[in-house]
């Protein structure tokens, strides 16, 4: 297999692209074959300034993504994109039946702008709007699948009504309390008048040690 046809059947779900005019409805992918919404699913994670979506495929074929995000309740446009993933023109980076794979997003960089920038992504709160379709070799022998919003998906019917929305504070994972160093059981009484000098808990002769009662 080489490199020119998986790199076409990439760029062929690229079409549509988002980043390049996330509002452009005339740039459409191409009419989708059926498919079953459960098949491809996503799922957000927020960690400090970072945002991780794991997509799930349970379709019979490979998959490749496209995801965006904007600001919460914004209109999803070019300019407005502020961070995003694009699975790259590389074979094992498509996602495999039956596996689910964690995807980081990052700021979006360049004109037009691409998901290249860092993956520190600014306190806010995002909608997330993202599309993954089959990808099949060569590219056209198969009528592609897709599923996610719309847009970046566009000209067919989602199989998500509603961007995913998160929030990101910019707050860590939680850090766990400092154990006491305090001894877990009570000092044993002193001696009178000596307060340096514990009584001891047993009193040992040659032969035999004996307890000594707690006062």
């Amino acid at each position: 297999m080489t490199t020119r046809p998986t790199n076409a059947g990439i760029r062929k779900l690229s079409a549509g692209m988002a980043f390049a005019a996330a509002a452009a409805t005339t740039i459409a992918l191409a009419p989708s074959a059926s498919a079953s919404p459960g098949d491809v699913t996503v799922s957000p994670s927020v960690s400090g300034n970072t945002i991780t979506l794991e997509v799930t495929n349970n379709a019979n074929k490979r998959i490749g993504c496209e995801i965006f995000g904007v600001k919460a309740n914004s209109t999803p446009t070019a300019s407005a994109v502020v961070f995003g993933y694009q699975t790259p023109e590389e074979l094992g980076a498509l996602i495999s039946p039956g596996t689910s794979k964690n995807v980081p997003m990052r700021v979006t960089a360049g004109n037009p702008p691409k998901p290249t920038g860092s993956a520190t992504i600014p306190t806010g709160t995002y909608d997330i709007y993202w599309g993954c379709a089959t990808i099949t070799l060569p590219p056209g022998s198969v009528r592609e699948q897709f599923w996610g919003t719309n847009p970046p998906l566009t000209n067919m019917t989602p199989t998500a009504g509603a961007p995913v929305r998160v929030t990101v504070t910019g707050a860590g994972p939680a850090t766990p309390e400092p154990r006491s160093e305090a001894p877990t059981t009570p000092a044993r009484p002193t001696v009178p008048r000596l307060p340096g000098i514990e009584i001891p808990e047993q009193i040992c002769a040659p032969w035999a040690c004996y307890p000594l009662p707690r006062p």
